[in-house]
């Protein structure tokens, strides 16, 4: 059974820091789902989903594209108030108004219409529903690179910066807050950005990269926690927005 590299599996398949950081967005959103109806989209193989549903949520809808892993999901992370299902998170088999919470984490940089999904989105939320994404910030990520540019990791269409980011989600929604994960100090993103606009072979990305190793000997959950966006000098390597108040479908 194949599950594509760029899914969550369990701590004994993935880097160190990329596991804590994907637990670190859970821990974020899980004070927000108990006695609600969640929509976990692009739930891999299921663990969020597991979580959510173990937090209180009165029920779950877990969608992903691949059989594959909604099949892991089923098998290792079901319980009684967690329902997976193959979908497209264009076209998710869900009535209008159905959830409460919608949950996409690290899905809308893997989608060709983004304004689409979005529109899905505000489709399956209730008017005072709440949407919880995360994204990586190109800045940090592809430093030196445009929207346009093909981002270094080959699952990814496209990368945003914050401002893109909070452009599209404000087309959706009326009220955004910004958090985020790792920080970097602004004067290092701008070196990063240079380096990109003159390094060949995603240079600046693997220079990223290789910062990151000691982490494989010594990394905590409590490092990549989610904070707030004060906007005081700091760049997050992965930007995560709640969004609320969603604009009326025309």
């Amino acid at each position: 059974m194949h599950i594509e590299p760029e899914r969550m599996t369990d701590e004994r398949h993935m880097l160190r820091w990329v596991w804590h950081e994907h637990l670190a967005r859970y821990e974020f959103a899980v004070h927000r789902v108990r006695n609600k109806v969640v929509v976990d989209c692009a739930c891999g193989n299921g663990i969020g989903s597991r979580i959510f549903g173990e937090a209180g949520a009165s029920k779950v809808q877990a969608f992903d594209i691949s059989e594959d892993a909604i099949a892991v999901a089923r098998r290792e992370n079901g319980l009684p108030n967690v329902h997976y299902q193959v979908a497209n998170a264009l076209h998710l088999p869900l009535l209008d108004s159905a959830a409460d919470i919608y949950i996409a984490f690290e899905t809308i940089e893997h989608l060709e219409e983004d304004h689409a999904f979005l529109f899905e989105v505000r489709r399956v939320l209730k008017p005072a529903g709440i949407f919880i994404c995360s994204t990586p910030n190109r800045t940090v990520t592809n430093p030196g690179k445009k929207l346009a540019d093909r981002p270094w990791n080959r699952f990814h269409v496209r990368e945003y910066s914050h401002q893109e980011m909070t452009e599209l989600l404000e087309t959706a929604f009326g009220q955004i807050q910004l958090f985020g994960q790792n920080p970097r100090r602004d004067w290092q993103v701008k070196l990063m950005s240079g380096l990109g606009k003159i390094l060949p072979l995603h240079g600046a990305v693997r220079i990223n990269q290789f910062l990151k190793l000691p982490a494989l000997l010594s990394d905590s959950l409590a490092s990549h926690a989610v904070i707030k966006d004060n906007g005081v000098g700091i760049v997050f390597e992965y930007l995560v927005v709640v969004c609320t108040n969603p604009k009326p479908r025309s």
